[in-house]
C-alpha cells in the first residue's frame, strides 16, 4: 500500500512514464466510465489518455491496470470495500457536488478549485474525505451515510431520513470503481484471447 506521507508519495510517473495527476483528469475519467454512449474500446483508450502521456512498458492492458491502481490511490480493491463502511451509499459524486466540493474547499483550506492550477488527485480525494464538520460538503457526507437504524428514537430517525432524501444521489446498480474494475478485467480476458489465438495460429502455421 503506498504511503502519502512518505518521499514520492504522490506519483507524477508510473513504470517510468510521465502521468497527468491532477484531480480533473480523474473527473474527467469518471465521467468516461459513465457515458453509455461510448464502448469498451472509446473507454479504454479515452481513459488511459486522461492519465498517461504515452503508454507504459506492457502496452494497453498495463496501462489499463495501472490506471485502475492509481484512481483507488493506490489502495487494494477489498482495502477499498471494507472502508466504504456499514452504510452502501455513494458519500459524494465529483460531479453533481461541484459547486457544494467548491465551496467546502474553499471554506476549509481556503483553495479555489477554479483557480488552483494542479492538485494532485491523491491530495484532493484526501481533502475532500477529510473536511472538517462545519463545512456543507462534510456534513452532506456524513447524512448520505448514516445508518438510520442505529437511531432509536422514531422522531429523530424520520427527520434524519427526510434529510437523507433531500441530498441523495442517484443510485448507481454498478459503482464507478466497480466500471473501472471490470473495465480492467474485460482489457486483461481480450489480451489473454489475443495471445492464445497468436499462438494458436503459430502452432497451425498460420
Amino acid at each position: 500500500m503506498t504511503c502519502l506521507l512518505l518521499e514520492n508519495g504522490l506519483p507524477d510517473s508510473i513504470d517510468g512514464v510521465t502521468i497527468y495527476p491532477d484531480y480533473r483528469n480523474m473527473i474527467r475519467f469518471e465521467q468516461i466510465l459513465d457515458d453509455d454512449a461510448l464502448n469498451d474500446v472509446e473507454k479504454t483508450i479515452l481513459g488511459v489518455n486522461q492519465l498517461f502521456e504515452e503508454l507504459p512498458p506492457g502496452g494497453m492492458a498495463r496501462a489499463v491496470d495501472r490506471l485502475q491502481w492509481f484512481y483507488r490511490r493506490g489502495r487494494d480493491p477489498k482495502d477499498v470495500r471494507a472502508g466504504a463502511g456499514k452504510s452502501n451509499e455513494r458519500a459524494y459524486d465529483l460531479v453533481m457536488d461541484a459547486g457544494c466540493i467548491y465551496a467546502s474547499f474553499l471554506q476549509a483550506y481556503h483553495i479555489d478549485l477554479t483557480k488552483v492550477r494542479f492538485l494532485h488527485w491523491w491530495a484532493f480525494t484526501s481533502l475532500l474525505e477529510n473536511l472538517p464538520e462545519d463545512t456543507p460538503m462534510a456534513q452532506r457526507m456524513h447524512l448520505r451515510t448514516m445508518e438510520l437504524s442505529e437511531i432509536k428514537d422514531n422522531k429523530l430517525r424520520q427527520q434524519y431520513h427526510k434529510m437523507q432524501k433531500q441530498v441523495a444521489l442517484p443510485r448507481k446498480a454498478v459503482t464507478r470503481g466497480q466500471r473501472a474494475e471490470s473495465l480492467s478485467d474485460r482489457v486483461k480476458r481480450r489480451h489473454a484471447e489475443a495471445r492464445k489465438e497468436l499462438e494458436r495460429r503459430k502452432q497451425h502455421g498460420l
